[in-house]
């Protein structure tokens, strides 16, 4: 066979084939337009998946949830006059205040409303209001750092503690920081962040004359500062921010309204679809028993009860889930013996 032959056998060959195969595209030819990927592995309705997005998202809402409350905007005023005597005191000692409670009454948020309030109108570089929180080594070098850190040193990690102390007065100064809250975070135990270092510390910036000091902790503070009597010499009259008391009328009006309002901000803000009547006589008294008064555990309580709904294929919460909710949060955390709901 001829190299010609050949040849035309297998041009008629592969002319055979491409009648029975389609020709291939090259991959740019063939690329078709994407697909839509937004509903791509959303969760069946009613499925657990879905039930859990649903109950992120309210449990969420309710961790954004911000009550006024009367005696929130009272220690807005203490606030206030220690920062305004500071203001008339420039290079002299400063005084200081001290608001020691149980955790969950509301301290932290009304230092970063109060903060966000004062600050509000803040020129660039400036932070009238400067509220930091103490870690868990309760040293002063830590307490200096985080100073320095939320004024924007980028460098507050170096040098020894008495060149970040100097450092830490003079940004005050920069800053035009009228007021330095120092907030105690929670450490779980029963010894308190404010240890002697940290005390120390404050009766030096205090010292310094450039700013008050407002100071927020647990109970387990309260001896400690009584130990120190000349810091406690340089503080106002403390504060108080207590659970609240049925059988006091005012607190009792403070609830019944906390109460009210939780539960129009509940459907408002989306999260449950109808109110749960907190406002209902026959459970104000109990769901204050229940959270001791104190509004962090009646807010725990709200999460648990909503989170129970919803995982129940519901959009609102009745009486059972709120019993439910006491029984796993209340008395499962401790707060409580029993279960007022049950035994009202």
């Amino acid at each position: 066979m001829t190299d010609s032959t050949s040849t035309k056998q297998s041009e008629a060959q592969r002319a055979f084939e491409a009648t029975k195969t389609p020709p291939t595209l090259p991959t740019a030819s063939r690329q078709t337009q994407p697909r839509d990927r937004r509903d791509a592995g959303a969760p069946r309705p009613g499925s657990l998946a879905d039930r859990s997005q649903r109950v992120g998202r309210a449990i969420a809402g309710i961790r954004s949830l911000r009550l006024p409350e009367p005696r929130q905007l009272e220690i807005h005023a203490e606030f206030d006059e220690i920062r305004l005597t500071g203001l008339e005191m420039k290079g002299l000692p400063m005084l200081g205040m001290t608001l020691f409670e149980v955790t969950g009454a509301g301290k932290t948020t009304t230092a970063e409303e109060y903060a966000k309030r004062i600050n509000a109108n803040d020129e660039e570089g400036k932070v009238s209001v400067l509220h930091i929180r103490l870690d868990n080594s309760g040293t002063a070098r830590s307490l200096y750092v985080e100073a320095l850190a939320k004024l924007g040193d980028g460098f507050a990690l170096n040098g020894t503690e008495h060149s970040l102390r100097r450092r830490t007065l003079d940004a005050l100064g920069d800053a035009g920081t009228e007021l330095v809250i120092i907030d105690e975070s929670h450490h779980g135990g029963k010894r308190s962040g404010f240890g002697g270092e940290i005390t120390s510390s404050v009766k030096l910036l205090l010292d310094g004359g450039i700013v008050p000091v407002a100071l927020l902790g647990t109970e387990e503070a309260v001896p400690v500062f009584a130990k120190d009597l000349e810091l406690s010499g340089r503080l106002t009259a403390p504060c108080s921010l207590n659970g609240l008391r049925w059988h006091d009328e005012y607190e009792r009006e403070v609830w019944e309204g906390l109460l009210a309002n939780l539960d129009s901000r509940l459907v408002s803000d989306g999260i449950i679809d109808r109110k749960i009547g907190l406002d209902d006589p026959a459970l104000q008294r109990p769901l204050l028993e229940a959270t001791n008064g104190v509004i962090g555990q009646l807010m725990g309580t709200i999460r648990t009860a909503v989170r129970h709904a919803i995982r129940e294929g519901r959009d609102h919460v009745t009486f059972e889930d709120l019993v439910v909710a006491i029984d796993l949060w209340n008395i499962g955390h401790r707060f409580i013996g029993y279960n007022p709901l049950r035994h009202g």
